[in-house]
């Protein structure tokens, strides 16, 4: 499958709605709902009544998704693998960061 840049230009700047997001993630309205209750997926802002959501909502929804069907984890250790994967990611963008300040050596 080949992914065109517009597309994720498209997701990056797209606002989904909750059922938008339900569907995109194949997760069902209760596992969603009950993920913003626990604050592993948080809305962009609400338009009127209804939520709308990013990108970085979708790809934690498609990555609960597979970690539940992988690992058949209930919300509480969805949302517990959700915040460590997240702490992963700040802390290998934090390092690669570092690395780049670093001085090279001269070979």
């Amino acid at each position: 499958m080949r992914i065109d840049a517009s597309e994720v230009l498209w997701f990056e700047q797209h606002e989904l709605s909750l059922r938008e997001l339900e569907e995109l993630s194949g997760l069902p309205h209760r596992l969603i709902v009950e993920l913003l209750e626990c604050g592993a997926i948080a809305p962009l802002a609400a338009a009127g009544t209804e939520a709308r959501f990013g990108a970085a909502a979708l790809r934690t929804a498609r990555t609960a998704g597979r970690l539940r069907a992988d690992f058949e984890l209930n919300v509480e250790a969805l949302v517990l693998a959700l915040g460590l994967l997240e702490r992963v990611a700040d802390l290998e963008a934090q390092l690669r960061e570092l690395r780049a300040r670093q001085p090279q050596p001269i070979r």
